[in-house]
């Protein structure tokens, strides 16, 4: 999974096929994109410009312009980690991103989650499993949850969502689209909204009510996130058990 289906993988299905391939392709190779003009592009990716132009639009953007400068935003803030002691690097990871975490934190979650009326736990692209994960743990001590990932729940959601009820929000990069839209509309419903990210300053977070990150640096391999998801587990493991202690009898 690159990093164009990390970002925008929950819009796959509303796109045409001539723009799923043009998706694909990028999603393979998006240095193209930096390194050709659109016309060049349309030629080697044997596709036309308005379909590049459309599938730009189809992702949120104005027009190809605004997709050429996020997607080398995305480029440049995915980096490769080169250390040859795996063992020594988790255990860094696992020190500075705990360091960063207060007991107040976790615990403001725990609450948060104890006395919202309904739960919505939202995550796409590689966080969807976490989402789902996330929900089922919550049945498992007796707090019903809804994990959300399509495209169209999360359009639904600000409809879902009551002032007393609660949306945590799963991201790595705090900055996909489709997340971010959704949560403006649900600030705007006076929904609550927690967040989980890995970035340490991202957009997701400044919309939320309180953040958790964890700050593990971008992995690339290939134009492929394999960023660990480790670290996001963690806090909601941790989360969880806060809540199970303080709050289920």
């Amino acid at each position: 999974m690159g990093i164009l289906i990390e970002n925008y993988g929950n819009i796959i299905n509303e796109m045409s096929e001539s723009e799923k391939n043009v998706f694909y392709d990028l999603d393979n190779s998006p240095e193209l994109v930096n390194t050709l003009n659109l016309t060049d592009l349309a030629n080697v990716l044997a596709t036309s410009n308005s379909t590049i132009i459309r599938l730009a639009q189809r992702l949120g953007f104005k027009g190809y312009s605004q997709f050429k400068y996020e997607l080398a935003r995305l480029i440049k803030e995915t980096t490769y980690i080169n250390e040859k002691d795996l063992l020594s690097q988790y255990q860094s990871f696992f020190q500075d991103s705990l360091s960063a975490l207060t007991l107040n934190s976790l615990e403001i979650f725990a609450e948060q989650i104890h006395i919202a009326a309904n739960l919505f736990i939202v995550g796409v692209g590689l966080t969807k499993p976490i989402a789902e994960y996330t929900s089922k743990r919550l049945y498992q001590i007796n707090k019903a949850s809804m994990y959300i990932y399509e495209s169209h729940m999360l359009d639904l959601l600000p409809q879902l969502i009551k002032s007393n009820d609660l949306a945590i929000f799963i991201s790595m990069s705090g900055e996909t689209n489709s997340l971010l839209t959704s949560a403006q509309k649900v600030k705007q419903t006076n929904g609550k909204i927690l967040s989980i990210t890995n970035s340490r300053a991202n957009s997701l977070n400044n919309i939320t009510m309180h953040s958790i990150t964890t700050g593990i640096p971008t992995n690339v391999y290939h134009n492929y996130d394999i960023t660990s998801r480790a670290f996001l587990m963690v806090n909601i493991d941790l989360i969880l058990e806060i809540y199970l202690k303080r709050y289920v009898r």
